[in-house]
């Protein structure tokens, strides 16, 4: 029986190196990936909005899109800034978006009532998507806040934004992809089942974020605690809005929210 002396040292634990060759590929793929979900989602929406006729599109949404565009516009900038090793400057322009969150909050909650008021009582009439709504600008907002804590913590700090600007873009990839993915599944249709209508809204998204956590398997050999602290996040929210739509008591609270109760 060996004793505490003779007993073998444990092995030194690994530390997760802060960056990796990989990870900057990663991120502009993902960059391009994203501006190219934004680009034929909301895209191809508004080029069937203006086919048909429809009405033009209230104030309010032309305010969200040049809000939100400048976000993406930011993070990009600041994703080139980091190879193109410019930190200060990377750093002035992070103070101007951690400021820029609390705008977007904003525009993101007003334009969902807006929008949601404005189509009460058509047939584009859906108060209970307001969760879903509501809950994507929650998950950014949460995965930005605390990307921003972190902001000292290279490593840490990269996947929550990342995460974040991920789940900014769930709207532009369902826009885009969600009909397709709705399609190739047996599990209903869209707001009969959660897996078909978290599908529908996640798929591509997710696939994404899954992505970040096999890159670094591939590259470290285990994941970063932030980006599992941020996966959990991610998915709570998006099983918490879809699971709220799909919840008939959800509906009535939600007309009450809007206005309409």
């Amino acid at each position: 029986m060996l004793t505490d002396a003779a007993a073998p040292p444990l092995p030194p634990r690994r530390t997760f190196a802060p960056s990796h060759p990989a990870d900057g590929v990663l991120i502009l793929i993902y960059v391009g990936l994203i501006w190219l979900g934004m680009i034929l989602g909301f895209g191809g929406e508004v080029a069937r909005h203006v086919s048909n006729g429809d009405p033009p599109y209230p104030a309010i949404l032309h305010v969200h899109s040049a809000v939100f565009v400048a976000w993406l516009v930011g993070y990009t900038a600041q994703v080139l800034l980091v190879r193109s090793a410019r930190p200060a400057l990377h750093r002035r322009l992070g103070v101007a978006m951690g400021w820029w969150i609390a705008v977007m909050a904003i525009v993101g909650t007003a334009t969902a009532y807006t929008i949601q008021t404005r189509n009460f009582g058509t047939d584009h009439s859906d108060p209970a998507f307001f969760s879903v709504q509501m809950g994507d600008l929650i998950g950014f907002v949460g995965l930005s806040v605390a990307g921003i804590v972190y902001r000292k913590r290279p490593a840490a700090h990269r996947r929550l934004m990342l995460l974040a600007i991920l789940q900014l873009s769930t709207a532009g990839f369902a826009r885009w992809l969600g009909g397709a993915v709705g399609a190739a599944y047996p599990f209903g249709h869209w707001g009969q089942s959660f897996w078909a209508t978290f599908l529908t809204l996640h798929l591509t998204n997710d696939v994404m974020v899954l992505g970040i956590g096999a890159c670094d398997l591939v590259t470290r050999g285990r994941l970063h605690p932030a980006y599992v602290a941020g996966l959990i996040w991610s998915f709570g929210v998006q099983v918490t809005h879809v699971s709220l739509y799909l919840w008939p008591a959800w509906l009535p609270v939600a007309k009450m929210l809007l206005g309409h109760g």
